[in-house]
């Protein structure tokens, strides 16, 4: 952590509570301020208000939050509640914006740290996809015109390399720009409802209460979103990302019939440990303590739960496995461009000469301009190898996944 934080966490020391005083988390201050703001009061169904409710209840009692932390915090849920409004606002002046269709969109999921940002970054380059990129989902209104000139570029990425200038290894982990393709999580906050939130914050009671939803509302209001980013383009087919589609594809396929799904594979044991890192450096930007020791236990189990019932959905029928694809991370890093056309072959889609040299030159720039390795080991997650080992064995000779660890 950078110093300049812990001073600013030392000033919500000095005035009590981590500086509760001046920085609310009270749901319905909130919104309140997000309604004075915008001069907006119409925020749609009501669906969100649970979510919001319980999210900002756990934010306040169990997430332990530092000044920085809740500042964070406050500001996020502020844009969202704006944001949420203005949308609102614009489907009910012009509906037919929430109405656009959407055909074969292509979703790139798997475990988190699985090469799924990778994968997307090289399907994005194709001139005949629209990815979704972050300025776009963090401010989807106005609807945007082609073209990268908006101010709202700039202004997603001063929000979101804050968290690279408090700690400067995680661009290492995760690189988020604002011009840069980006992850469903980030539409699926206007719900309140996001991994995203899981991820940031020590917040149980939410998760908990997450993990029982029915997700259809979710993907109802991805649909809107993503029909009216693409209302001031040429029509092209939606190229997007989340490792938390994994764990809902029946609903993705469901609002997404003829969806086309990719899911990267990679060694549970190496996802553990990546995953956990980053978990573990998110929080520590917001809370005044990581419990590593809880974080690891959680993601182990739930990694190993949620590929054995992908595995048994798509044998049993569940899933239209004829529309899911598979990559093999190591394969993916070894020769990413074959990678890509094997994916358009079996798509029946052409890797045009300028697609083929868009990808050429990314992946030189990722080779040429890393911004250092994400060093993590799995010795330090505590978990016993041959234990952790012989309860994704099964995983990984279904799909043919090499071991990392060992």
């Amino acid at each position: 952590m950078e110093p300049w934080v812990d001073r600013l966490n030392a000033v919500g020391e000095n005035l009590g509570g981590s500086g509760a005083s001046i920085v609310s988390l009270d749901d319905q201050e909130l919104i309140e301020a997000a309604v004075s703001s915008t001069g907006l009061s119409d925020f749609g169904d009501d669906w969100w208000r649970e979510p919001f409710r319980i999210l900002l209840g756990s934010l306040r009692d169990e997430a332990d939050l530092t000044f920085a932390g809740r500042i964070l915090a406050r500001s996020e849920m502020q844009r969202l509640l704006q944001q949420r409004l203005r949308l609102v606002d614009v489907w009910r002046t012009d509906p037919a914006l929430a109405t656009n269709p959407i055909e074969r969109p292509i979703f790139v999921t798997g475990l988190g740290r699985s090469g799924t940002t990778w994968l997307h970054e090289l399907l994005a380059a194709d001139p005949g996809n629209r990815s979704l990129r972050l300025w776009e989902a963090m401010y989807p209104t106005p609807p945007p015109l082609e073209g990268d000139s908006d101010p709202r570029i700039a202004a997603a990425d001063r929000e979101i390399t804050i968290m690279d200038a408090m700690v400067p290894a995680f661009t290492a982990m995760h690189e988020n720009r604002g011009a840069l393709p980006t992850e469903c999580i980030f539409v699926f906050a206007h719900q309140f409802v996001t991994d995203m939130f899981l991820g940031q914050y020590n917040c149980p009671s939410f998760a908990i209460w997450q993990s029982g939803i029915d997700p259809a509302p979710l993907y109802a209001f991805h649909r809107a979103v993503l029909s009216t980013l693409q209302s001031g383009f040429a029509r092209e087919r939606w190229v997007l990302k989340a490792p938390s589609h994994l764990g809902r594809l029946p609903t993705l396929f469901a609002e997404y019939p003829d969806a086309r799904v990719v899911i990267c594979h990679r060694d549970p044991l190496k996802v553990v440990g990546s995953l956990a890192d980053l978990m573990a450096t998110l929080q520590s930007m917001r809370t005044r303590h990581v419990d590593y020791e809880a974080i690891i236990p959680l993601i182990a189990y739930g990694t190993s739960m949620q590929l054995d019932g992908i595995t048994s959905a798509r044998h049993d029928g569940q899933l239209p496995d004829s529309q899911i694809a598979d990559v093999i991370y190591t394969d993916l890093v070894d020769d990413p461009i074959r990678v890509v056309e094997d994916l358009y072959r079996g798509w029946g889609l052409e890797v045009t000469v300028g697609f083929r040299r868009a990808m050429e030159a990314l992946v030189t720039s990722r080779t040429r301009h890393r911004h250092g390795a994400h060093e993590y080991r799995f010795e330090d997650t505590g978990l016993d190898l041959a234990d952790e080992r012989s309860r994704v064995a099964a995983y990984q000779a279904h799909y043919g996944v090499p071991s990392e660890v060992g």
